[in-house]
């Protein structure tokens, strides 16, 4: 009994040493120009991109659906590293910042809207180069965006995009664990991994396979077809991402947010990069 009351303490201040880096990392992101997050959200989609590249060859080369996954997995440590941004990272530290009242909501749907029209912007461009560079590409793309393009919001298919936008935002949360950049760097290759590997649907790189199928030559994909599906898909990420993480996140945190501890706590340690 003695070691815990002694140890309590210790867990608190960390608690609120960590609820006052992810407050305040949320009010930073938040606080950005709009066309500042157009452009990190334009480059995440284009990192994502060189992780499908690397994907493909891989997966070329030796057969292996699985090592093509792991080879993906560079996509989601280029983003880490170069700080950029993807829709589904959105749904832990801006939301603390908003939840917090720190932040206006209006100003938690612009980052969602300014970074999901980057991410959107960028699967275009770069898949348009994908799809002029590498001609051999184009049966795998067509495959890939048959697969996404055509799929409907049934219980299976929503619950894995649910696990999709929890995924990335257990990403989020390990990045705010992380002390070091190496643990940072090994949580977004699980992420990456996990994104590629398990079939799970996310409206961001799904939307790369079909605009990728698109610029192939699909006859049967069209704009349309992709509204279709990123509609239910973008929204079932963010009901896993807010309800299967965040949700759980305040609720360890309760009144730290609100409290003078977070306002006034350094927000040294454990930054994820600036973006």
């Amino acid at each position: 009994m003695t070691e815990n009351k002694s140890t309590a303490p210790v867990v608190d201040e960390e608690i609120s040493a960590s609820a006052a880096q992810q407050l305040n990392e949320g009010v930073t992101r938040l606080s950005r120009p709009p066309l500042v997050l157009l452009l990190t959200g334009i480059m995440g989609s284009l990192e994502i991109g060189v992780g499908l590249l690397a994907e493909y060859s891989v997966y070329e080369a030796t057969g292996s659906a699985m090592l093509g996954s792991m080879a993906f997995a560079i996509g989601l440590v280029i983003i880490f590293l170069a700080g950029s941004e993807l829709f589904t990272e959105g749904f832990l530290v801006p939301v603390t910042a908003v939840v917090a009242g720190k932040m206006p909501g209006r100003s938690l749907l612009a980052f969602w809207a300014l970074t999901f029209a980057g991410n959107v912007i960028g699967a275009a461009i770069i898949m348009w180069l994908l799809a002029v560079g590498y001609p051999d590409m184009h049966s795998y793309l067509i495959d890939k965006a048959l697969h996404y393009a055509h799929m409907s919001p049934e219980p299976e298919y929503f619950v894995r995009a649910a696990l999709g936008g929890m995924i990335l935002t257990l990403v989020t949360r390990m990045h705010q664990h992380g002390k070091e950049t190496t643990p940072k760097i090994i949580a977004s290759a699980i992420g990456g991994f996990l994104l590629s590997a398990t079939g799970i649907i996310h409206s961001v790189l799904d939307t790369l396979f079909i605009f990728g199928g698109l610029f192939a030559g699909a006859e049967s994909i069209t704009v349309i077809s992709w509204l279709a599906f990123v509609w239910w898909v973008a929204l079932a990420n963010l009901i896993g991402g807010l309800l299967l993480v965040s949700f759980f996140r305040f609720a360890r945190f309760k009144g730290l947010l609100n409290s003078r501890a977070v306002t006034t706590a350094s927000s040294t340690g454990g930054h994820r990069n600036e973006k």
